[in-house]
């Protein structure tokens, strides 16, 4: 029998040359023995030589730790961020920042990739811009993504510094270190803080980029300034805190910009122009997700007057706690919370006052008023108004979706007014454009162009059997009445400045009827440049009330009249004085007079209209407003006179004062403000706000009702937690008088 392994000796008495089987498969004794031999060999070699150990393969570098709080008071100087009152890491694009990382091992460039990576948005894409990869390398390129480093003695801490591009999304960030060896798989070490990416205006790749310290100074990083209202015969400032460094902004306009319920899209965040045009939305509640409501009708009893406000980080902190729309504001209030946010995201921004500006309803681009022949005003047919003041914002940055020379200052509004793309957003419009009539431009420059520019068109209206609609006929075409003046802060000063040059050429001159012509052809009536009706025309009247009228007092309104022919002259005129709100809209009235002006042959005189404290005092409304309506024919020649003016009463100030003027850091500060009534009449709900970039939030202090002509004091204890020039502001409303406020300036020192 032939065992398991076969029989090693079966055959003819010789050795067989199986060795055995199994599983079907046969083993021979010659490829044993071969295999034998060549182990033999190689232990023989292996002795007389060396050992030689392998090289084993490099591992996989592990990041210890990532030190970006040991350099982060350097890179926020380096950056202009050093203000914002922030733990976290804020840097502005284009611009390098630098921070440690800590290896387990020595760092060798010949085998090891080091790489930084940063994501933004709910979906991080190279394509978009929105995640990016960059890897050590020895330099940087100008305008681009990039990262070197230095290490120290033995490679084991490498100092980065890191550059993001000049035209790189803004907004917060998520940052990585990426290690790999070769094609090796990587290790990720991710850093749990954010990372803020803003706005350059120090990098001269940056379409933001603005030239001058001290525009950036005021434009970018000045905490307070001026808000101007009032009418173009009584101008009134008041302060306004931005606080755009404040506790809470930020984390405010971050959430405006990446995760409200209409965020900015993450391509777009990139582009100042889009971005701003966002917050412009952003800012009023009429859109999903806004900060503010606006109320112009008086009833504000579910929330603050517009007037209590006298800065913008209340307004924030109040809208984060719930994500709900803070109540109330009105224009001033919309244009200092957009100042804020713009210059918070690295925008150059600034507020403007635009003094008898218009709201152009049908895009005619004039402002229309219509009389029935019997030199009645026809209210029904007018949708047009003209506003005592609007407040909206400028902001500074390239135009490259634009013909070349429209960059620079582009107007922004927040104030919901009308819908531009079926959002209540407006601008940025250029500046420039406007000022040439180049209404046609993106965005909303028509719209802007009627506020500064359009022209009063007064109209007879007379009605018309065969087309069942009226007849107008052109009375006069007043091309100066709107934009009086532009205002806004004059660079490192407490006063204001006039930029209407900015928006429009020298008012009648040729280049600028040449703008207003182009631009009315862009509109829906151009036939309010047809020749004029063929009256004789021949008398010509003005208003005028006295430069400064204080809330409580008397006053006067005249009318002063100049015949040019050579004949007498009779007038009749129908004078309405009325309580309006700022917007123009009609409130109450004062007074109605019909007077009578007899004029000599190529004379002067004037009609007068005199009204009591009692004849107003009990309706007037926010601003203290009024406006004046001049109706009148020409018993002579039947030349129709039309014409209306507005005006505010001033207010009184707050006496603010402070126990020192240069304090330190946590140094306690008595603040104290004083107040008198300037009306025989009680105040009633009274409170005061004091409020202070660096020093602390707003701070209401309830007062109760003040006596007629009494006079009020109060003291608080305060202290300052921020160094440098700093501003406290305290504002004063009540049910009869509010827009009183008063201000002081300390310094603070470490």
């Amino acid at each position: 029998m032939s065992s398991r392994y076969g029989n090693p000796y079966a055959g003819h008495g010789r050795r067989s040359r199986y060795l055995y089987e199994h599983g079907g498969r046969r083993f021979d004794w010659a490829t044993y023995w071969e295999r034998r031999r060549v182990e033999r060999e190689a232990a023989s070699r292996s002795r007389a030589t060396p050992d030689v150990v392998p090289k084993p393969a490099p591992t996989v570098l592990k990041v210890n730790d990532v030190e970006v709080d040991k350099y982060l008071l350097m890179n926020k100087v380096a950056h202009h961020t050093y203000d914002f009152e922030s733990k976290e890491l804020i840097v502005r694009r284009g611009q390098p920042f630098e921070f440690n990382i800590t290896l387990d091992r020595a760092y060798n460039k010949d085998t090891d990739k080091i790489y930084v990576e940063f994501k933004t948005g709910k979906y991080p894409s190279p394509t978009k811009g929105t995640k990016i990869r960059v890897e050590l390398k020895d330099k940087l390129e100008d305008g681009k993504w990039g990262a070197t480093f230095d290490a120290d003695s033995d490679q084991k801490v490498l100092r980065l510094k890191v550059q993001s591009a000049c035209s790189a999304p803004i907004g917060y960030y998520n940052m990585s270190i990426i290690t790999k060896v070769k094609d090796t798989d990587e290790f990720s070490y991710p850093y749990f803080k954010r990372i803020y990416f803003l706005f350059n205006p120090w990098c001269e790749g940056d379409s933001v980029y603005l030239e001058g310290a001290a525009e950036k100074d005021e434009y970018v990083l000045s905490e307070t300034g001026y808000l101007w209202y009032g009418s173009y015969k009584q101008i009134g400032s008041r302060p306004w805190v931005f606080g755009q460094f404040e506790e809470g902004v930020l984390e405010a306009v971050m959430y405006l910009l990446q995760d409200s319920k209409d965020p900015v899209m993450d391509r777009d965040r990139g582009n100042p122009v889009i971005v701003a045009r966002k917050m412009s939305a952003a800012v009023n509640v009429q859109d999903e997700g806004g900060i503010l409501h606006g109320r112009w009708d008086g009833e504000y009893s579910d929330g603050k007057r517009p007037t209590f406000w006298n800065g913008s980080v209340a307004i924030l902190q109040q809208y984060m706690k719930n994500k709900e729309a803070v109540k109330y504001g009105q224009c001033w209030v919309f244009s200092g919370v957009l100042t804020t946010v713009l210059r918070c995201l690295g925008i150059p921004a600034r507020s403007v006052t635009n003094f008898a500006s218009a709201h152009d309803t049908d895009n005619s681009m004039t402002i229309d008023n219509y009389f029935d022949e019997e030199g009645q005003p026809m209210e029904h047919m007018e949708s047009d108004s003209v506003w005592n003041f609007h407040v909206w914002n400028d902001c500074w940055m390239s135009r490259p979706d634009l013909p070349q020379g429209y960059g620079g200052w582009q107007a922004v509004d927040a104030t919901p007014q009308e819908t531009s793309d079926g959002v209540y957003q407006t601008g940025p419009a250029s500046l420039n454009a406007i000022k040439h009539g180049k209404v046609y431009l993106p965005y909303d420059a028509r719209f802007v162009f009627a506020e500064i520019n359009a022209d009063r068109v007064y109209w007879e209206a007379t009605e018309d059997i065969s087309l069942d609609d009226y007849k107008l006929t052109k009375i006069r075409l007043e091309k100066w009445s709107i934009g009086r003046y532009l205002y806004t802060k004059k660079i490192g000063q407490h006063a204001g400045i006039d930029v209407k040059g900015d928006y429009k050429h020298p008012e009648g001159s040729e280049e600028e009827r040449l703008a207003v012509e182009s631009a009315v052809q862009h509109g829906t009536k151009p036939e309010a440049y047809l020749p004029d009706s063929p009256f004789n025309k021949d008398v010509d009247f003005t208003v005028e009330t006295a430069d400064k009228i204080y809330v409580g007092s008397d006053f006067e309104v005249e009318i002063p009249m100049t015949n040019r022919s050579s004949e007498e002259r009779n007038v009749n005129l129908f004078v309405n004085i009325q309580v309006c709100y700022y917007t123009g809209v009609l409130a109450k009235r004062v007074k109605t007079q019909r007077v009578q002006v007899k004029l000599p042959p190529n004379g002067h005189d004037k009609g007068i209209v005199k009204v009591s404290v009692d004849e107003y005092l009990d309706k007037l409304v926010d601003q203290s407003a009024m406006k004046i309506f001049v109706l009148g024919k020409v018993k002579e020649t039947f030349q129709l006179l039309a014409g209306q003016d507005d005006f505010r009463l001033r207010t009184p100030s707050i006496e603010l004062s402070v126990s020192k003027t240069q304090l330190k850091v946590d140094e306690e500060f008595t603040a104290k403000f004083t107040l008198k009534n300037p009306l025989p009449r009680k105040l009633t709900n009274c409170e005061f706000n004091l409020e202070g970039a660096g020093v602390r939030t707003s701070m209401e202090v309830k007062q109760g009702d003040i006596a007629p002509n009494a006079e009020v004091t109060k003291e608080v204890k305060l202290r300052a937690y921020k160094a440098g020039k700093r501003t406290l502001v305290v504002e004063f409303d009540s049910d009869q008088l509010s827009q009183v406020h008063g201000e002081v300036d300390i310094e603070v020192s470490k």
